[in-house]
């Protein structure tokens, strides 16, 4: 039996990993992932620390400080392939699994255009350029495993759980269950139940179907002498891409601005197999697979100002604006329960979602210091509210939704990194620490770290650059609403050249 769902009842969201409504993620969660972003740009930059808002004669100025495009004083091509590798250490049930997952991608490519004025001006005009890019600012690709032996309840009991919660009327009619409940009605995992009285009253309820899938001789539900082996492989793809147009200003080497459009594009493609192995049960395993395809396109707009007070220190201020996105969210689950005497299998399919999802805006500070030709130490402090990020759909009701999200915290996120200079040499180093804005929520600090650097080769119509990024975070998931939770550290080395020409 085929059932197609719009996603009404979903909005309220049940809180799982990192992507998925009904199995998995909340649109909350959504809300706060869409609003993050890593270290990203060109390897110059990514080597020391992602810092660049007092800095500029770099392409990762175009989604960056646009005021640092002022900078140059000649037009510019590069392009930054990258490779990420990650490994995670998963603890579900007291057992450690250990999976590692990599791939190749563009992390950036752009252009500046210089353009010099025919004359100095009498307002110290020196010129401005213009600028293009893309760059890939958050990397979905991944892939989880988590494993362990449940002795108190498995799937079953939380479907019995959720079925009973919905009332009597789902007894004459199953097909008023909830997705999760009614794939379990339907794959026969639980089923319906009557008590009768001395009165001729009948009580109806849900349990397991403990006849078709339990030994009669044994217990029907997990215990220490009879778990139910529990395992769930998460597998992402896809990722999040900024491309800008840009302009910054020179007046006089001492004021520098710019401001810049941005168009964000985002692909997410998820699929979630759980399986679940009872023991000693006419029931060998049951499977539920949760694919899902989440794409969006924003905009956003950035302004920002570098003042050079005295030759050897910048300051620099910008500003992001919120993006504002037009999302699509596909779905799909199915179900398959393979007993002694065969397989019985049934799916839900979701009608395709769309709304609206306004990110926060992001506020950046930063101070540079310059040792004269030797090189530079900077540092960049970001504000970011992710409390104000919002949901709205024609389609459904996000108020919940909305509630929830105003709950996150505003974090600052704080970035350091220092170039070397000798001769055509340049040796990099930085640090970067992104806040948590659930504070912990859980007892999981979902904060970012990552230490980086980097080195490079200048000439003068040709430079080459190399960076290394190494990042910890930690997320959680659970294989059910009020299943257990595994948490899972996330470990990820991420290196990227850029291949440049001046002309």
């Amino acid at each position: 039996m085929r059932r197609i769902y719009t996603l009404i009842l979903i909005s309220t969201g049940l809180v799982c990993l990192h992507q998925i409504p009904v199995h998995g993620q909340s649109y909350a969660d959504i809300a706060r992932i869409m609003s993050q972003q890593e270290i990203h740009g060109t390897a110059r930059f990514q080597g020391i620390g992602g810092v660049k808002t007092a800095l500029g004669g770099d392409i990762s100025s175009i989604s960056g400080n646009p005021a640092g495009l002022g900078f140059y004083n000649s037009s510019e091509f590069s392009i930054s392939p990258g490779y990420v590798f990650i490994n995670n250490t998963s603890s579900y049930l007291g057992s450690t699994l250990n999976n590692d997952h990599s791939n190749f991608y563009l992390a950036n490519a752009g252009a500046v255009i210089h353009k010099s004025p025919s004359s100095q001006r009498s307002n110290g005009f020196k010129g401005g350029s213009f600028g293009f890019g893309t760059s890939r600012i958050a990397n979905f690709q991944n892939q989880i495993i988590y494993q362990g032996s449940n002795t108190v309840e498995d799937f079953i009991d939380y479907a019995v759980d959720e079925a009973n919660a919905q009332g009597p009327d789902t007894y004459d009619n199953p097909d008023l269950l909830r997705e999760l409940p009614f794939l379990a009605f339907q794959t026969t995992l639980i089923d319906r139940f009557f008590d009768g009285n001395s009165s001729g009253d009948t009580t109806f309820f849900y349990d397991r179907n403990i006849y078709d899938i339990f030994d009669p001789d044994q217990i029907a539900f997990p215990s220490d002498e009879f778990p139910t082996l529990q395992q769930e492989m998460i597998t992402t793809k896809g990722g999040h891409y900024q491309t800008n147009f840009s302009y910054g200003a020179n007046f006089a080497d001492r004021f520098y601005i710019g401001a810049s459009v941005g168009i964000n594009t985002l692909r997410l493609d998820q699929q979630r197999v759980y399986r679940e192995i009872p023991t000693d049960a006419d029931l060998t395993e049951f499977t539920l697979v949760d694919d899902r395809l989440l794409e969006g396109t924003g905009i956003n707009g950035t302004l920002g100002i570098i003042l050079r007070p005295v030759n050897v220190f910048t300051l620099g201020v910008s500003y992001t604006s919120p993006t504002f996105y037009e999302m699509r969210d596909e779905s799909y689950l199915s179900m398959s329960a393979d007993y002694s005497t065969g397989v019985i299998s049934d799916e839900v399919i979701f009608l395709p979602l769309r709304y609206r999802l306004r990110t926060p805006g992001r506020l950046n500070g930063a101070a540079a210091l310059f040792l004269d030709k030797f090189g530079f130490i900077s540092a960049d402090v970001e504000w970011v509210d992710y409390g104000s990020a919002k949901l709205t759909s024609d389609e459904v009701d996000f108020s919940n939704t909305n509630q929830e999200v105003s709950t996150y915290g505003s974090v600052l996120n704080y970035r350091v990194g220092a170039e070397l200079r000798f001769k055509a040499l340049r040796l990099r180093a930085g640090y970067s620490l992104q806040e948590d804005p659930l504070e912990g929520a859980d007892g999981i600090d979902r904060s970012r770290e990552s230490l980086t650097a980097g080195l490079g080769l200048r000439f003068k119509k040709f430079f080459v650059d190399a960076s290394y990024v190494r990042s910890n975070y930690n997320i959680s998931a659970s294989p059910y609403p009020e299943g257990p939770t595994a948490f899972i550290e996330n470990i990820s080395e991420n290196a990227v050249l850029t291949l440049g020409f001046k002309f």
